[in-house]
């Protein structure tokens, strides 16, 4: 996924300049063709200026519209700017959200997850950043909040590279019936940034919505050694 600047940019408004350009050269073309005609019209049948009037206030309001886009796409930069500010406060803290991703690194991945009831028999399945099913396992039954410890290993003991994996978790209870499942982010926010024009916190490689944090937790910095 491309990501775009904190901060509005060139290319933010490149739409509305192209449309100025555009329309300046239009507007230009307009007028030699105006003048040329005027030249060169039959003083014994001029030409009707209402048309030429209907296509100058068209000439207007096409700018006036192109304005008012320019103007906007200032506002939403704005507006993308000034959401990053309550973002800064995450910077730092170990956050829990919504989601499904994980980062592998050095053979090492955690996931979390969550049944609201008891289950007769729960599954696990880990994908790749393909959607490449590479693992299957048995998951926790028993209801409340768990946390999956991945070794990087498929099921054949093979190590995979590291990346971002996905969790899926499947449960039904001892009469069959499925029970929903939730899963969850866990990690430490390490940098902000926009995506598609939407703030969002960067934990463990995962691009996170701010509005899918559930929880925030400030790490405490260990203690300053004593002197002897």
């Amino acid at each position: 996924m491309e990501l775009n600047p904190i901060v509005p940019t060139a290319e933010s408004t490149s739409a509305a300049e192209r449309s100025r350009t555009t329309l300046a050269e239009d507007f230009d073309n307009f007028l030699t063709l105006l003048t040329t005609q005027l030249a060169n019209q039959d003083p014994l049948d001029p030409v009707d200026s209402n048309e030429f009037v209907d296509q100058l206030v068209s000439f207007t309001g096409v700018e006036q519209a192109v304005n008012t886009n320019a103007h906007l796409e200032e506002l939403v930069g704005l507006i993308s700017a000034s959401q990053t500010v309550p973002a800064v406060g995450y910077l730092g803290t170990t956050i829990e959200a919504k989601g499904n991703t994980s980062v592998l690194v050095d053979g090492q991945a955690e996931f979390t997850y969550q049944l609201p009831q008891k289950a007769g028999t729960a599954e696990l399945t880990i994908s790749n950043d393909k959607g490449e099913v590479v693992f299957r396992g048995n998951a926790n039954t028993e209801s409340g909040e768990h946390v999956f410890s991945w070794d990087g290993r498929n099921n054949e003991g093979i190590p995979l590279p590291d990346g971002l994996y996905s969790i899926s978790v499947s449960a039904k209870s001892v009469d069959g019936t499925t029970i929903p499942v939730d899963s969850f982010v866990r990690g430490r926010v390490t940098g902000i940034e926009t995506v598609d024009g939407d703030v969002v916190l960067v934990v463990n490689g995962n691009h996170v919505p701010l509005t899918e944090v559930i929880s925030v937790v400030e790490e405490t910095p260990p203690p300053e050694p004593q002197p002897i």
